[in-house]
């Protein structure tokens, strides 16, 4: 690969041009690409930030073995991060869990404090969905002060971020908004964009629970205009979701918090994005309950239901499937 070829990919990654990247390399070979160790992990980055999770699942196996190939253990580990960031987006949590585990395993064989806080901080958040809440703050509490002795600010964010995930889910709100907050700032400070839409949707959602709905929607927005700027369609589509949630609380909304939600459903769909379609038909669900239309209410709530044990995420399908059992089933 020609040295002008690295130095452009250098640059798009610094800049976070991650549609422009993928534009300079798709026409390449994916077996040359995954071969130079100065391309395959920007590439597969470009993957991730355009929502092209299946390519990027694909683009990590061939990465995987050419690293494995040519011995290199530290691509290998790239290549296997990448590799199970996309099963998890793609809802295999199994698979997204061998990955990780054999990336902490190769980290700690290597002593290589920077993959092994990665895998900490991802299969933290694989321990989150699957309901696992205290098992996925144990992996952050690793994850973080190896992130703070490496003075690595992008890893220390994207935790803080998933901490104010599973706050969320503990239903410790005072936590959460600490937890996102601190994400903002870090990733601010590095120009990490998508990561500042991310939390800040983030914290829009738990201001809404808190009932402040206006702070909410004012979040949200930013959030949103964000994603876009980037443009990242996963964090859209959340964006999109929580705005469609604010628009129900404020009342007199009701078409605009359809119209959202039905937007963040494509979005999610078109990225194959498992987890963000099962919480978007889950929040259409109830929605359509609350208008009374029953008959797609028990559709959506079954369908989310599904999807949420499809992706290992029980807990969540358990609290879908006991309104379900609440609304339908002993009704008949």
């Amino acid at each position: 690969m020609s040295d002008a070829v690295r130095q452009r990919t250098r640059s798009l990654a610094a800049e976070g041009e991650w549609e422009r990247l993928f534009d300079a390399l798709q026409g390449l070979e994916r077996s040359s690409v995954a071969a130079d160790s100065a391309l395959a992990y920007r590439f597969g980055e470009a993957l991730y930030h355009t929502g092209r999770m299946p390519e990027l699942a694909a683009f990590a196996q061939v990465y995987e073995e050419a690293a494995r190939g040519a011995a290199d253990p530290r691509e290998t580990m790239r290549a296997l991060n990448l590799g199970g960031i996309a099963a998890f987006e793609l809802g295999d949590t199994g698979e997204a869990r061998r990955s990780f585990d054999t990336l902490m395993e190769l980290a700690e064989g290597e002593g290589d404090e920077e993959m092994l806080a990665r895998a900490a901080n991802n299969l933290g958040a694989i321990a989150n969905l699957r309901g696992r809440r205290h098992e996925a703050l144990a992996y952050y509490s690793l994850a973080i002060p190896l992130y703070q002795k490496l003075d690595q600010t992008r890893g220390l964010a994207q935790t803080h971020h998933n901490l104010g995930l599973s706050y969320r889910d503990l239903e410790r709100p005072d936590d959460s908004v600490e937890a996102y907050s601190r994400a903002i700032s870090l990733a601010e400070s590095i120009s990490y964009a998508l990561l500042v839409a991310m939390s800040t949707v983030g914290r829009a959602e738990i201001e809404l629970r808190r009932g402040d709905v206006e702070f909410s929607r004012r979040l949200v927005d930013r959030g949103l205009a964000l994603s876009r700027k980037i443009p990242d369609p996963i964090s859209e589509a959340e964006a999109l979701r929580v705005r469609g949630l604010a628009h129900a609380a404020e009342g007199a909304s009701d078409a605009q918090a359809q119209a959202d939600l039905a937007a963040a459903l494509r979005l999610a769909k078109e990225t194959e994005n498992r987890l963000l379609e099962a919480e978007i038909q889950r929040d259409m669900g109830r929605l359509a309950l609350s208008r009374g239309e029953l008959g797609e209410a028990e559709q959506l709530l079954r369908s989310s239901a599904r999807g949420f044990h499809s992706i290992g995420a029980t807990a969540e399908a358990r609290v879908v499937e006991n309104v379900v059992k609440k609304e339908f089933d002993d009704r008949s």
